[in-house]
C-alpha cells in the first residue's frame, strides 16, 4: 500500500473554487473519510488524488514520490463511485476479473481464477458468480463493485459514496464488511462521504470539508469532543449539536460570543435547572430524546425518563459551563479565559 501526500492544493473551475489550498497527509494503511455537505470539494479531492483532474496549485505525492503530473493509469488508484457503473452484458466473475485482463495488469487465467475467487468469498457473493450483474440486488452489485477494486490489489482505494444509495440496513452490513476488509488487508483507503455515521465509526481520521476548505483533521473523538469551528460542531452527531443565544448565557460566556454550542447528551434536565420557560414539542422514551423550544430556539436533550412529559408542558433545562462551546460571530472556536 502507499502513503498520500497533498501539499496546498487547489482546483477552480470558472469561477467555482472546488478545493483551496488543501494539504493533509494519509498515512501507509489508514482510512480516512472526507465529510461534509454536497459541493464542499470532496469528490473533486478524490479526482486530483486519481489523476483525472490537474491541480491548478499545490502538490500530491505518493510514499513521497511527486506523482502530480503523473498519468492515471501509473498512480495504481483503485476507484469505487457511488453508482456501481459495472458491465451490465458481463457475468458478476467476469466483471471482477475486467481488471486483471486490461493490458496493464494482464494475469493468466488460473491466477484470475484464484483471485476472483478469493475476493467473492471475502465480500460472501461466491454463490453469484455465474449471474450476470443485472440479475443482483442493489447490495450485491456494489460488493461486486468493491470487489472490482480489491481484485487489483491497488496501493490505494478512492471510494466516493458508495453506500449512499442503499438501503439503512445494506448501509450498515457493508460498512462493517468494509471495515473489516481494511483491517484485513491493510488497504490505505480516503473515503468520501455526507454521512457522520459512517465517518464516526469507519475513519481512523476524519477531515471536514466546507466550500472547499479543510476545517479541521482528527480522530473521530477529537473532531466531536473539540471542535475548531461551529461548522464542524454541526457536521457530527444526531441530533444535531444545539447552538444557542449568547444571552442566554450573560456573565458566563467570554468577551466576544456570539453562540454557545451543546451537546445533546450534555443538557440537563432538573428542577434547577438555569433557563426556564421551554415549552416541551416531543418527548421520546424510546430514543431518550426530549425537544423543546424557547423564543423559537429548540434544544434537543438526550434524558431518561421513567414518564413522557406531554407535548405543551413546561420543562427547566441546564447548560453545564464545562460542556459549552463558544463560537464568535464567524463560526471560530473561543477558549474560556
Amino acid at each position: 500500500m502507499a502513503s498520500i501526500e497533498l501539499a496546498g492544493i487547489s482546483r477552480s473551475f470558472g469561477d467555482v473554487k472546488a478545493v483551496v489550498d488543501l494539504s493533509v497527509s494519509v498515512a501507509d494503511g489508514e482510512f480516512v473519510v472526507l465529510l461534509g455537505p454536497s459541493g464542499a470539494g470532496k469528490t473533486t479531492t478524490l479526482r486530483l488524488i486519481a489523476g483525472l483532474e490537474r491541480p491548478d496549485a499545490g502538490r500530491i505525492r505518493m510514499d513521497g514520490r511527486d506523482i502530480t503530473d503523473s498519468l492515471p493509469a501509473s498512480r495504481d488508484c483503485a476507484f469505487v463511485f457511488q453508482q456501481y457503473s459495472l458491465y451490465p452484458h458481463l457475468s458478476v466473475f467476469d466483471n471482477l476479473a475486467f481488471p486483471l485482463r486490461s493490458p496493464l495488469r494482464r494475469s493468466e487465467p488460473a491466477e484470475v481464477k484464484r483471485r476472483v475467487e478469493e475476493v467473492a468469498a471475502m465480500l460472501h457473493i461466491e454463490g453469484k458468480l455465474a449471474r450476470r450483474a443485472t440479475e443482483l440486488s442493489g447490495g450485491e452489485m456494489q460488493r461486486v463493485a468493491i470487489g472490482r477494486a480489491l481484485v487489483r490489489r491497488p496501493r490505494v482505494f478512492l471510494m466516493d459514496e458508495p453506500l449512499s444509495s442503499l438501503d439503512a440496513q445494506l448501509r450498515e452490513e457493508l460498512r462493517v464488511e468494509l471495515r473489516r476488509l481494511q483491517r484485513s488487508t491493510g488497504a490505505t483507503v480516503i473515503y468520501v462521504t455526507h454521512d457522520h455515521v459512517e465517518a464516526t465509526t469507519m475513519a481512523d481520521r476524519i477531515g471536514i470539508l466546507e466550500g472547499g476548505v479543510l476545517q479541521q483533521v482528527g480522530t473521530p473523538l477529537e473532531v466531536y469532543g473539540d471542535p475548531h469551528t461551529l461548522p464542524v460542531a454541526q457536521r457530527l452527531g444526531s441530533p444535531a449539536i444545539n447552538v444557542l443565544p449568547a444571552e442566554w448565557f450573560d456573565g458566563r460566556a467570554p468577551v466576544g460570543t456570539a453562540h454557545v454550542a451543546i451537546r445533546p447528551e450534555d443538557v440537563r434536565l432538573s428542577p434547577d435547572g438555569e433557563a426556564p420557560g421551554f415549552q416541551v414539542i416531543e418527548c421520546s422514551l424510546v430514543k431518550h430524546q426530549l425537544v423543546a423550544e424557547r423564543h423559537g430556539v429548540e434544544v434537543h436533550a438526550r434524558v431518561m425518563l421513567d414518564e413522557p412529559l406531554a407535548p405543551g408542558s413546561q420543562a427547566r433545562f441546564g447548560f453545564p459551563a464545562e460542556h459549552c462551546l463558544f463560537f464568535d460571530a464567524a463560526g471560530r472556536r473561543i477558549g474560556m479565559p
